[in-house]
């Protein structure tokens, strides 16, 4: 049987780094050619223009669909999304795939699927099952994927249990565990490296901050940023603080204001549009190391990767409401006075870290698995078992 086109897709950095360790698997295969296409954040400079990371991982870009990122708010959102759709359906016509790898929640990911699944391009989709019920648009973009896809591939037991639960054939699912733990050498960052290249001081504790935006409809819905941004102020009397950009989900433009004005501020605080993954992986690193400070936010990354690191976690809101959490996390709501208690009181004692998000040994073997999936008769035939 002649070498199977597998696309991969990405728009957004998060999801580059869950995709990435399976890049590196399919193209060590003889069975796969590998055609990476990429959008959204990636190519905007305004968001750290993360191509740049995946030209340093030496992957090659296959296609790049570049659309004037207004997504602001909802209504902008959805013009984004046609017009990603309209240009991935244009794609999808010119060139011959035989499947389709997506990842993980985002509105982009969703316009590939449905562009796919009309072709009848069978779909991989990787983090399906996650529940975050407080997510900006999440779950349900979640859950459409999977229902539009042919193989399933989780983080989590968990979320294995729910896809079959969801209906799904019981052959198309396959727990992997947390992709990024695959490639993942805790014992090559060196702290002394990472204190010169971030200016940290040994005395003074550091928190690695990032915020994303949650679609909220009250008289007020920036009102939990402002909260987070005035507990950030006080924090840095005593703390080192490192912020990272939102993602580019409606409101972003709002928490990135609030991220510059606090810069002015307080001239001492580090923001990054983009941190990169190893970046970003050195300081949960140099943080678990000295025992010096928290990861905090709203991001997933506090999560599913704080834990490898035993970093403790400030969860901040609703927008990683019920998903599964390490005991390395501690939630809170957004209210000043109520993050900055947590802090004093629970935050920094350090404790055995139990993780639910391991690495399946059934990652290496996955290309051939795919591969036998692939030739079966009943392959394309989507079946719901409810």
């Amino acid at each position: 049987m002649k070498k199977l086109n597998i696309v991969f897709f990405s728009a957004n950095r998060a999801e580059y780094g869950l995709i990435y360790p399976f890049i590196k698997i399919f193209s060590k295969s003889k069975k796969f050619n590998i055609k990476f296409v990429v959008a959204g954040s990636h190519l905007e400079k305004k968001f750290g223009s993360s191509v740049n990371e995946i030209k340093k991982d030496s992957i090659k870009i296959f296609n790049k669909i570049k659309i004037p990122l207004k997504t602001n708010d909802l209504e902008n959102t959805a013009d984004y999304f046609n017009k990603l759709q309209n240009k991935i359906n244009l794609l999808l016509k010119k060139k011959n795939f035989d499947l389709v790898f997506l990842s993980s929640d985002r509105f982009e990911t969703l316009a590939f699927a449905v562009a796919a699944y009309l072709k009848k391009i069978p779909i991989i989709h990787y983090e399906g099952g996650d529940v975050t019920e407080g997510g900006a648009l999440d779950d349900s973009i979640r859950h459409a994927i999977t229902k539009l896809s042919h193989l399933h591939l989780t983080s989590n037991k968990g979320s294995l249990i729910r896809i079959i639960k969801m209906g799904e054939e019981k052959w198309r699912c396959l727990n992997v565990g947390y992709s990024p733990l695959y490639f993942l050498k805790k014992n090559k960052f060196d702290l002394k490296k990472i204190q010169n290249n971030f200016s940290l001081n040994k005395k003074k504790p550091l928190i690695l901050f990032t915020f994303h935006p949650i679609i909220k409809i009250k008289p007020n819905p920036n009102k939990d940023v402002d909260e987070v941004f005035k507990s950030l102020k006080i924090l840095s009397k005593n703390y080192k603080i490192i912020i990272t950009y939102p993602n580019f989900d409606p409101g972003y433009k709002y928490i990135v204001s609030k991220i510059n004005n606090l810069k002015i501020d307080i001239p001492t605080i580090s923001v990054f549009k983009h941190l990169g993954r190893e970046n970003y992986h050195s300081l949960l690193y140099y943080i678990g190391k000295s025992k010096k400070g928290f990861c905090m936010g709203n991001s997933s990354s506090g999560i599913k990767e704080a834990v490898v690191f035993n970093c403790p976690t400030l969860n901040i809101g609703d927008r990683q409401k019920s998903r599964l959490k390490p005991n390395n996390v501690i939630d809170v709501e957004a209210d000043q006075k109520k993050i900055i208690k947590m802090i004093n009181s629970r935050l920094n004692k350090y404790q055995k870290i139990n993780n639910p998000y391991n690495i399946n040994a059934s990652i290496k073997s996955l290309p051939e698995s795919i591969f036998l999936k692939f030739k079966r008769k009943d392959f394309k035939l989507k079946k719901c078992t409810i």
